[in-house]
């Protein structure tokens, strides 16, 4: 008579009878595990991926406004994930399309969203107010340079009335 104890642990089972019933020599446990390990890397991806994509600043107009031919106001604002010093580079363009004012702003440390106006001189009336970009300490990579019109002088900023 035999008992349903004589048939041994699969292990000791012969290998076409393992592999007949799909058993293996891997613990039972590794299956979860590599689970585990794959949702681990995915969220670690993901984190890595967001914090990339994220920068640690960004700025955009809030509004400008052409006071006369020769000064533009410019609202903006920047946000930062750290205390950190910001460099910004602002223009005022004309009807023509060419630069009439170019100004780059370097603002102290801080975290957050900051709200800040340029009064920025113009060489004649402005159309447009813009912040091409700000960077960590030096204005960002990839802005273009000041292009004022031929024989036009670029004028010092910030803008402040002339004395007579």
């Amino acid at each position: 008579m035999t008992s349903r104890g004589n048939a041994g642990r699969p292990e000791q089972w012969p290998e076409h009878i393992r592999a007949r019933y799909g058993v293996t020599g891997r613990p039972r446990w590794l299956p979860a595990l590599v689970v585990v390990l794959l949702v681990g890397g995915t969220i670690v991806s993901g984190l890595l991926v967001w914090q990339l994509a994220t920068p640690t600043v960004s700025a955009g107009v809030s509004s400008y406004t052409t006071v006369a031919d020769d000064r533009i106001d410019i609202e903006y604002q920047v946000v930062r994930r750290t205390d950190v010093a910001v460099t910004c580079v602002l223009r005022a363009r004309a009807a023509d399309g060419y630069d009439v004012g170019y100004a780059t702003v370097e603002l102290p440390p801080a975290s957050g969203r900051t709200q800040h106006e340029l009064r920025m001189r113009t060489a004649y009336r402005a159309l447009v107010g813009e912040l091409l970009g700000c960077g960590e300490d030096e204005p960002p990579g990839g802005i273009p340079g000041a292009q004022f019109r031929p024989g036009v002088d670029p004028p010092t900023q910030p803008w402040a009335p002339d004395s007579p």
